[in-house]
């Protein structure tokens, strides 16, 4: 730490918007001023050729499941220096991973809400998990969010998906979180779920319905209060694909259909819903989707949904990093934490180039490749 790194003839996606060829110093585990470019003792400081190449804040996924510390730190190699964990169970694993030291910064809601009659609460079963936080009546929601905070959690998340929890809880949990000044965050896989999110005041309704497009009176409704999506396209395209081979209707109860996902999503960025990137990364060996490496795809199915590469990449860095309130990073900009990503090519033209890694840094420490 305190060193100086300087990057030279580099495009730079600064979070917002592209310019460049031009110089960005990482001092220490910060960015700094251009200036001290200018004269750096050539003993003391790295110089990177970054001609050819685009430099990038690093990148942000905003829906995982981390199965250990190893696997939060490989995220990075992939440029995800961020991860925001949406469950996290056993109670010991999330406190190992809460303590872990490495390159990917994580942020986690730690146990979910949930009801045992619920498709995930049979997904549970499915899978051989045996989580103890079912939530059923709305003082058990107040307990609930009280034993998160309790724990240190970023933000609370609930599913939200019918059948399910009443709405008065999901409401309860709503005001319980906002008590405590926490972000809400509610599991919304269903046309009816992203209703009940709504009516709740959820913050952020992650996953997207394949049984029914998003209409104007549901994303009208989201502009009015704010509400972030994040799609996980990743992951609803793995599910389409797993009910048709597999035929599992007692968990989806309902047709799929991904076109439908990816019709949500153009119909909620044109009416100018913040759209987030977030993979629904896990291990469950159901609907497997491999941390850090996923979140490329990802960039590319938020495209194919109606995304500029633009706003893909805004989604993963610059927006993300708003939303979460993690104002030290998702820019490149003096002063900020010295997370970033330096790639061949221009992703701000063709997405997929985010998946030519040059060079990585997390908090001004270069990633092992």
């Amino acid at each position: 730490m305190g060193g100086l790194t300087i990057i030279k003839h580099v495009r730079v996606f600064d979070g917002q918007d592209v310019s460049g060829p031009k110089t960005v110093v990482i001092e220490g585990s910060r960015i700094g001023d251009d200036a001290l470019a200018d004269d750096p003792d050539p003993s003391a400081a790295i110089v990177v050729d970054g001609t050819g190449c685009t430099l990038l804040p690093g990148l942000i996924d905003c829906h995982v499941h981390i199965r250990d510390e190893a696997q939060l730190a490989a995220c990075a190699t992939y440029g995800v220096t961020t991860v925001c964990d949406m469950a996290c169970m056993p109670p010991e694993k999330y406190q190992k991973l809460r303590a872990a030291k490495g390159p990917t910064t994580w942020l986690s809601s730690s146990l979910p809400a949930y009801e045992e009659n619920s498709r995930h609460g049979k997904l549970f079963k499915f899978t051989g998990v045996t989580p103890d936080h079912a939530v059923h009546n709305t003082d058990e929601a107040v307990k609930f969010v009280q034993d998160r905070i309790d724990e240190g959690v970023d933000y609370i998340k609930v599913i939200a998906d019918f059948p399910g929890h009443d709405q008065a809880v999901l409401n309860q949990i709503q005001v319980e979180a906002k008590k405590h000044d926490k972000m809400t965050i509610a599991h919304t896989a269903q046309y009816v779920a992203f209703e009940r999110g709504i009516q709740a005041g959820f913050n952020i309704l992650t996953h997207v319905p394949m049984d029914k497009v998003l209409d104007d009176n549901v994303v009208s409704k989201m502009v009015g209060q704010k509400t972030i999506a994040v799609p996980t396209l990743s992951m609803m395209k793995r599910m389409a694909e797993s009910w048709v081979m597999w035929g599992i209707s007692w968990i989806s109860g309902r047709s799929s259909n991904f076109q439908i996902a990816l019709d949500s999503v153009a119909a909620m960025s044109n009416a100018g819903v913040p759209i987030l990137a977030g993979t629904d990364a896990n291990n469950s060996g159901v609907f497997t989707i491999v941390p850090g490496q996923s979140l490329h795809y990802e960039l590319e199915l938020l495209v194919s949904a109606g995304l500029t590469p633009i706003e893909a990449l805004r989604a993963a860095t610059s927006l993300a990093a708003q939303h979460f309130n993690l104002h030290d990073r998702g820019r490149i900009a003096p002063g900020l934490r010295a997370d970033l990503v330096m790639v061949k090519g221009k992703p701000d033209e063709d997405i997929t180039a985010t998946q030519r890694i040059s060079r990585v840094w997390s908090g001004g420490e270069e990633a092992s490749m």
